[in-house]
């Protein structure tokens, strides 16, 4: 899709129409076969039905009808096989007039003497009415098409093919002229299709070959010498050109190769079985068993998802895409081929669904963490040695699938077949009754959703008079990039003005899990003290921990607020029960809740996170059935395949909104009373490129600055943070709070980027996520930034938020000092 999308943008509609008219060569023949089969029985059968007709009258003819069928191995449902060359073009149109019909990259973009193709053409119009001469020009074109088609064709065939171009007209008039163009171009296609079966010429099958072959060094030159992605995966694809261009020519040869099928031809039953079992195998595990695993390890992140709230509506919605990929358009295409070919087809579905199982459960592959959006932690990769391995597997198993077919072994197949099938199945169910579990117990805390956001309101309060200090974290911010954001920002320098930057920090854990309860708890909470107390559940330690200032802070009379604090009671979705004891802490929830009223301020329309993951669950399911050297190209930066990607953008919002709207979300205090802010964004977590020198979030990014980072999403995400806190401290200066706050900037953990930065920064540490941010400003502090290279660690913030504030502090649970 990828490719087919950006053939279209640079080859326009030609391309495409070409694209899907030669791969879909090898339907038409057949299709054309069988309608050739129904006209030619029809024919021979029609002048006994007339007799019939004439000669009976209600059951009787009913009956004498039937048994005239059944001697003539016919059905009347076998009409339906007319109808195929029109069936084989419907999913592409549709396909084709969903997507192009809503794609934003048409808007604007000229093609020809078109000048917008996301708009009717509307070439010349006629008394102020418009006229599309697109839909004009592909009606008749098609009524041309359809009339060398049906030449000595029967009268309702001849009725159908107009019908249906008039259809096509009136449902088309209005669209786009990118999607009419396809359309038109496919008719053009179908007319010279047509023309070539009808008028008749010598080599038909040479001259297909050659159609096929063209086409394909064409990809191969495009590939090679126009597109400019991933090496590795261009001459993978160029590889698959290649192939298929070799393959009509090899044909013949192959037909001449000595091997017998026809045991398996004369077993209909038994060779419908085995495909019918493999196409179901492939269906319940790249639909069902692949998803419920992937949700099953963390049901709350797939929980409560824009409207869909349960997380099984992700294995049903995947469920039913892999039915359609595996079983039903495969199905179709085995009773669409001779009995000759059905035996090949049940030799590849067999070798095709134990390869996946063997992917799937062999080579899992070591990816680390997967983000909501289906994001690796790291990149996907594999050492030579797995790949060799993995591709030497998958030839004893097709070598293996062949042989028991030689030796017309059905009914050790099926029964393997069959075993595989229940394992997935009580696999799948097991995961899935977990999933179901854990969502159950969610429920009690999702029973009042949040109102959707109509306007930005103030959220928490400073005071003028008295003291403010405000915490926050930056989950996964890195140290590491600040002294280039400073290089290339100076402007910066004063607008932190009293900040102290501690590049020598380090974090517990590179895990937000064991990195956040330092940041909130002290040293207490560092994970070798966690586990010195061993009497006491993890659980409760964590939530002592996010407890632990605002309860300090709260006693001493403070008006304390807390925004998304990190997995209370364990939980990833943010569960607010933590707090219920303390009805004088004003919790909220704000990761998310103003994306979408960003996105409506800033005219930017992005797919929600339900619809990213209803379209990509099914391609990770893919990426594991896969051999490995096919995984990365899947992936693809985790845009898995997406010709137009806002899934990356879309999550970045969901942090970056709130950073954006500070100033908006900040009230005051006007009588003398001191607050506390303990606050976590995640802008620092989701990687994504964005517009300099500003680095805010647009569709398409045309200036990526000057950093030495400049094509790295980590460096981006970063520096736009601190942009947009920079925008809040302006803000702060001008209603004159700025001074009578002290403010604490820290992460839980860095992050590791691909940049090479050993003896490049100058620094103690390398980009990694053990080197977390740590950034002070005191009450009344008024320099420019400076460094301080003192060794510190992020759980120092509870001391320095306290310092000079609460005399000597005792944490509330352990009695000790902080």
């Amino acid at each position: 899709l990828r490719y087919g999308c950006d053939l279209f943008l640079l080859g326009g509609s030609p391309g495409y129409s070409a694209a899907v008219s030669v791969l879909t060569l090898p339907l038409y023949n057949v299709a054309e076969k069988w309608q050739q089969r129904e006209r030619d029985t029809q024919k021979r059968l029609s002048p006994k039905i007339a007799k019939i007709k004439a000669a009976f009258k209600g059951d009787e003819q009913y009956l004498i009808l039937s048994t005239f069928y059944r001697q003539n191995h016919y059905h009347p449902i076998f009409a339906l096989r007319s109808s195929f060359g029109l069936l084989i073009q419907v999913p592409f149109f549709i396909a084709a007039y969903s997507y192009l019909s809503q794609l934003e990259a048409l808007r604007g973009a000229h093609f020809a003497f078109i000048k917008d193709l996301g708009a009717p053409d509307a070439l010349f119009t006629i008394h102020g009415f418009p006229i599309n001469v697109f839909p004009i020009a592909m009606t008749v074109i098609n009524c041309i098409a359809g009339a060398i088609y049906t030449r000595g064709f029967p009268l309702k065939e001849k009725v159908q093919i107009y019908a249906m171009a008039v259809i096509f007209f009136v449902l088309l008039y209005t669209s786009p002229a990118g999607l009419v163009l396809y359309w038109t171009m496919n008719n053009i296609f179908s007319l010279v299709k047509n023309c070539y079966y009808k008028i008749g010429f010598r080599f038909k099958k040479r001259i297909i070959f050659a159609f096929i072959s063209l086409f394909c060094l064409m990809g191969i030159y495009y590939i090679l010498a126009i597109h400019k992605g991933n090496e590795s995966l261009r001459a993978l694809i160029a590889l698959a050109f290649a192939a298929l261009a070799a393959v009509p020519w090899f044909l013949p040869l192959i037909k001449k190769v000595p091997i017998n099928l026809s045991g398996f031809e004369g077993r209909g039953k038994k060779t419908f079985a085995v495909f019918f079992l493999a196409a179901l195998i492939l269906w319940v595990l790249t639909g069902i068993s692949v998803p419920a695993a992937l949700i099953a390890a963390s049901p709350q992140e797939f929980s409560y998802i824009d409207t869909y709230t349960t997380p099984l509506f992700f294995i049903y919605n995947t469920a039913l895409q892999s039915m359609g990929l595996f079983v039903f358009w495969p199905l179709c295409l085995y009773f669409l081929f001779s009995n000759k070919m059905k035996p090949l087809f049940a030799v590849f579905a067999l070798a095709l669904c134990f390869g996946a199982l063997c992917n799937v459960f062999g080579f899992p592959g070591h990816y680390g963490l997967i983000s909501v959006d289906l994001q690796f932690a790291s990149t996907p990769s594999h050492s030579s040695g797995e790949t060799r391995l993995n591709i030497a597997v998958l030839c004893l198993i097709a070598g293996v699938v062949f042989f028991l077919f030689m030796r017309r072994s059905s009914r050790i197949i099926i029964s393997a077949e069959a075993l595989c099938l229940f394992a997935l199945l009580g696999l799948s169910l097991s995961n899935i009754f977990a999933i179901q579990k854990e969502y159950q117990q969610m429920e009690t805390f999702h029973a009042n959703k949040q109102p959707e956001i109509t306007s930005i309101e103030p959220l928490f309060h400073l005071s003028r008079t008295g003291k403010n200090t405000a915490i926050i974290m930056l989950d996964r911010a890195s140290s590491s990039f600040f002294p280039y954001i400073l290089e290339e920002s100076p402007d910066l320098m004063e607008r932190y003005s009293g900040f102290v930057y501690y590049p020598n920090t380090v974090s517990f854990n590179g895990y937000t899990s064991l990195g956040a309860p330092p940041v909130f708890g002290g040293y207490e909470y560092t994970p070798i003290e966690i586990n010195k107390r061993n009497t006491t559940a993890n659980v409760d330690k964590h939530n002592e921990a996010l407890l632990m200032l605002p309860r300090l802070f709260s006693e001493a009379a403070y008006s304390v607020t807390i925004t998304d604090p990190p997995y209370p009671n364990y939980s990833w979705k943010e569960d607010l029960r933590l707090y219920d004891k303390y009805p004088e802490l004003k919790a909220c929830i704000t990761d998310a809740v103003y994306t979408d009223f960003w996105l409506a301020e800033h005219d930017i329309v992005l797919p929600s996170t339900g619809d990213i993951l209803k379209r990509n669950i099914l391609w990770y399911s893919l990426f594991r059935a896969v051999p490995l050297p096919f995984r990365w190209g899947l992936y693809q930066w985790g845009d898995w395949c997406a010709p137009v990607s806002g899934q990356k953008l879309r999550l970045l919002l969901n942090g970056y909104s709130v950073l954006d709207y500070l100033p908006r979300l900040t009230g005051f205090i006007p009588a003398h009373e001191n607050t506390a802010l303990l606050m976590v964004n995640n802008t620092t977590h989701e990687g994504a490129l964005l517009q300099a020198p500003e680095y805010r979030p647009v569709l398409n990014v045309t200036n990526y600055g000057s950093s030495p980072f400049s094509k790295e999403t980590e460096y981006h995400i970063n520096i736009a943070a601190f942009k947009r806190l920079a925008d809040w401290f302006d803000f702060l200066k001008t209603e004159g709070v700025y001074d009578n706050t002290r403010i604490i900037l820290v992460s839980d953990h860095g992050s590791q980027v691909s940049y090479v930065t050993k003896g490049k920064t100058g620094l103690p540490q390398n980009f990694d996520n053990l080197h977390p941010i740590l950034l002070v400003k005191d009450f009344g502090a008024s320099f420019d930034i400076k460094t301080d290279m003192t060794f510190m660690s992020n759980a120092d913030v509870p001391y320095l938020a306290l310092d000079g504030q609460i005399e000597n502090p005792i944490n509330p649970f352990t009695g000790r000092e902080i």
